[in-house]
């Protein structure tokens, strides 16, 4: 029962966070205009938040929204990992023991901090268990480095 009933709270929690920012988003685009009111992403792990395409002066609009700390462009990232959120999840234990809703009234004056001690290929974050192959698309190689061995690639 662990897991299934942490992925249902985890569910309700995404649901419920975006649920708040489709309101959010009614609220600054115009009812003539109501087909836009479309989120491209839902965040709810680390921080509340959404992405959404918007013009300049509704970006305006919802950057002087009380409940909005702060409204930015888009810009393209490197990926780091994609499985960061499994990893702390089992790691910290946060997940099962705080739901979304509990997250979401008890996170005022929060600081986040990320500490990057570096690659170290025996960590757990590394595991590359339960992945599946490497993409036939994907061109990279694997090279060695100071204090980096190809033996320490995985998938």
């Amino acid at each position: 029962m662990g897991s299934s009933w942490n992925d249902q709270k985890r569910e309700v929690g995404a649901r419920i966070a975006e649920s708040a920012h489709l309101h959010l988003l009614s609220s600054i685009i115009p009812s003539q205009k109501s087909e836009r009111i479309s989120l491209i992403h839902s965040y709810h792990h680390a921080f509340n938040g959404f992405s959404a395409m918007l013009t300049e002066d509704e970006a305006s609009l919802l950057s002087d929204h009380p409940e909005v700390l702060s409204v930015f462009p888009n810009s393209v990232l490197q990926l780091h990992t994609t499985r960061s959120w499994d990893f702390l999840d089992a790691q910290s234990g946060i997940g099962s023991r705080l739901g979304y809703y509990q997250h979401h009234h008890s996170s005022h004056d929060v600081i986040i901090g990320i500490i990057d001690t570096g690659i170290w290929p025996e960590s757990p974050s590394f595991n590359d268990d339960h992945m599946g192959q490497i993409p036939s698309r994907w061109k990279g190689v694997c090279m060695d480095g100071s204090d980096f061995k190809k033996s320490n690639c995985n998938r």
